[in-house]
């Protein structure tokens, strides 16, 4: 695996991670864009698909909890927790009626000791109740030695800090510290703990032997931000030099813990205030904000928690829509304040402000600025970086960063946006007043990354090929169309029995569409050959001379490059990393070897071992994967994998070796393994259109993955 690769595996690790972090759908949707892209981009290496497709289930599992359910009722009847056990529903009975006889009377000053028990029997219910449920739900989180079947294993897992989400595989399992039984296999354990970044560890389970993982999470570093429609002005951080404010606004990324200051100056305007800072914690605004000829509005948020603090005050406060307690210098906890993107708007007589800004799960404080200008502001929020902005048709001077961009202006405006590679999307039309921000959001749609091919007018029943791969057949009436072809420049072959084949280089262009139709299309019937001159007479016979035996290579001398191979003391020969290692043709016979699985694995799956078949380019061969459980085999046809077969093998190997044979012919390709002596077939696959045997045969060693080869011979076939 290149460089490259490797990065998009490090872009889709990073990608998963966010998506636990999205706080709406809104931020769900880039992240989406951004995996199917780089999945598009990378679509010849089957580690990158598989784990956009991991990553791409997390984001449905996410959306799944993001989407709001009908709140639940409340039912008197009785019910069942979960698991199945009975919480019954506890009658009224009068204490009197079930502690004395029907004919006693009660006297008056009895009634302070009959309330008495009335309350100790209603606390000892409710609290059998509470012990029923809080012990089924421990026994769901936390795994007893019980719960286990003969086919488990037990994982105890613990985090530093304590209390963090664990998930196995992208399925939430358990509260640390926790234990989880899990079938032997390899896994993907995650925890998210909220002002923490996300930590995972891969395990390999074998049956028999418990595990023990240990996490540690690593504090969330905290962001400031500074907003506001200053024209122009400076911003100091502490003792730091004073930086300029860009529009309005400043981010001061990975601000350490402890006591801090920020004052910030314009033009005739200026604001200063102190805040504290912990490791996943709200930051805390000390003291009170100074500010003058501006009002100050500072945001504390952390995890779906929000607190605001104005310099002046008080305001009478509403967040999304809904009212809260007024605003002022002390202080007010917002509660409706929610992960993502929340309006705050503040008004005291005819004086009213908004703000409109996106909060992410991780601590962080936002001082938004608002002098008495004439101005506002627009936020144009596109979830791609770099993408142009034009306001009534003029370029803005600066582009998107982090998905979105803060432009001070007032009055009516039409906004579009471009990006190179993506659809061009409508434009809006919006009207920003003084003191208000204003939010517009455009989804960006990648372009389309193939091409099509369309054939009119052809011969009916001619084959199509593309660099020598086919495509398919041309149907009855003349047509061919194939809406799947990678971009580039390509070579089209029409072939037919009895028919003179033909072929164009035509270049495919993403998006767009080449045809070839007319006399183009057409094939024209071969001629019929002269009849054949009579035969000789026949030959004395000669005399039979047996044939040699086949040639056998037993060493490496086959392969095309012996870079990067070496031997070992015991016959092992070891190559490390190098890609596509390929055997020299002819293809038609015995592959016989033993392989080792010296390193190999990521943080998506398990190591193993790969050798593939038919190759024609890096785009069009048949890949095999070997793990301790399993063969995989998927045919790559222009870049685009499918799966053929996944198989168990059953051949256990504390060496992680095995002893393989595979057998290639034009119609066929046999894969077996060696088990107690005897060679076990695998695999089958009988498809006369697919021609094994036109491609090379060799082994798939990608980034730092080392494999071992042992007693390598080939026998052609006669």
């Amino acid at each position: 695996m290149g460089a490259e690769n490797l990065k998009a595996l490090e872009e889709i690790k990073e990608l998963g991670y966010q998506v636990d972090l999205a706080g709406d759908l809104a931020h769900l949707e880039p992240i989406r864009h951004r995996i199917e892209q780089v999945a598009r981009e990378n679509p010849g290496d089957p580690e990158v698909q598989k784990a956009a497709e991991e990553a791409k289930r997390l984001v449905l599992s996410r959306k799944a909890r993001l989407t709001p359910s009908t709140p639940p009722t409340i039912d008197t009847a009785p019910s069942t927790i979960p698991d199945g056990s009975f919480i019954p529903t506890l009658p009224s009975i009068p204490v009197a009626e079930a502690r004395q006889p029907s004919d006693q009377r009660i006297e008056p000053p009895m009634e302070w000791k009959r309330a008495l028990w009335t309350g100790v029997a209603a606390g000892v219910a409710l609290s059998l109740i509470l012990i029923v449920i809080l012990v089924n739900v421990a026994r769901r989180r936390n795994l007893s030695l019980s719960d286990l079947t003969a086919t488990d294993v037990m994982v105890q897992i613990a985090t530093t800090p304590p209390g963090a989400s664990i998930r196995v595989n992208g399925e939430n399992k358990c509260t640390s510290d926790c234990r989880v039984a899990l079938p032997p296999g390899a896994y993907q354990i995650t925890a998210f703990l909220d002002g923490y970044e996300p930590a995972a560890s891969g395990v390999s389970l074998v049956l028999g032997k418990p595990e023990t993982l240990n996490l540690t999470l690593e504090a969330r570093p905290q962001n400031v931000r500074i907003l506001s429609d200053l024209a122009q002005g400076k911003v100091v951080l502490d003792t730091q030099p004073p930086v300029d404010l860009q529009d309005g606004q400043y981010l001061f990324e990975r601000v350490p813990p402890g006591r801090h200051s920020i004052s910030v100056t314009g033009a005739n305007a200026e604001a200063s205030f102190n805040f504290d800072l912990a490791p996943a914690r709200q930051p805390v605004v000390s003291g009170t904000v100074s500010a003058r000829n501006v009002l100050a509005m500072l945001v504390s948020s952390f995890a779906g928690h929000a607190r605001l603090i104005t310099s002046s005050g008080p305001w009478k406060l509403a967040v999304n829509g809904q009212g809260e307690d007024n605003a002022g210098p002390a202080g007010v906890d917002l509660r409706n304040f929610q992960p993502g993107l929340n309006e705050v708007a503040i008004s005291q007589g005819n004086d009213s402000r908004s703000i409109k800004e996106d909060f992410g799960p991780g601590p962080t404080l936002t001082a938004f600025l608002k002098t008495d200008r004439n101005v506002g502001t627009l936020i144009v929020f596109t979830g791609e970086n770099n993408a142009r902005v034009f306001l009534n048709n003029k370029e803005y001077t600066r582009r998107t960063q982090g998905g979105q961009l803060r432009i001070q202006t007032i009055g009516p405006l039409e906004v579009r946006v471009q990006k190179s590679g993506f659809e061009n999307a409508p434009a809006q039309t919006v009207e920003v007043k003084k003191g208000s921000e204003v939010r517009l959001e455009f989804k960006m749609k990648p372009l389309a990354q193939v091409a099509s091919l369309h054939i009119e007018g052809a011969t009916p029943g001619a084959e199509i090929f593309l660099d020598q791969r086919g495509m398919g057949v041309v149907a009855d009436d003349g047509s061919f169309h194939d809406a799947a072809v990678t971009p580039g420049d390509h070579v089209i072959g029409l072939r037919r029995e009895k028919f003179a084949p033909k072929q164009f280089s035509r270049n495919f262009a993403a998006g767009q569409t080449v045809t070839i139709s007319g006399s183009d299309a057409a094939l024209v019937a071969e001629r019929a050959p002269a009849p054949p001159p009579p035969p000789p007479p026949e030959p004395k016979p000669e005399p039979v001379i047996p044939k040699p035996p086949p040639v056998r290579v037993s060493s490496m001398d086959g392969f095309e490059s012996q870079d990067g191979w070496m031997q070992q003391d015991n016959g092992v020969w070891r190559h490390r990393g190098g890609g596509f290692l390929t055997y020299r043709l002819p293809s038609t016979g015995v592959f016989t070897f033993g392989v080792y699985m010296i390193r190999g694995g990521n943080l998506f799956r398990g190591g193993r071992v790969r050798w593939f078949t038919d190759y024609v380019d890096s785009k069009n061969y048949v890949v095999s994967e070997l793990d301790e459980n399993n063969l995989t085999i998927r045919d790559v046809v222009n870049g685009k994998s499918t799966d053929h077969l996944k198989v168990k093998h059953n051949v256990e190997s504390k060496d992680k070796a095995w002893a393989i044979q595979i057998e290639v012919a034009p119609d066929h390709l046999i894969q077996r393994i060696q088990k107690d002596q005897q060679w076990i077939t695998l695999d089958s696959w009988t498809k006369p259109d697919h021609k094994f045997a036109d491609g090379k045969f060799g082994f798939l060693v990608q980034g730092n993955d080392e494999i071992g080869v042992s007693d390598f011979k080939f026998t052609p076939a006669r």
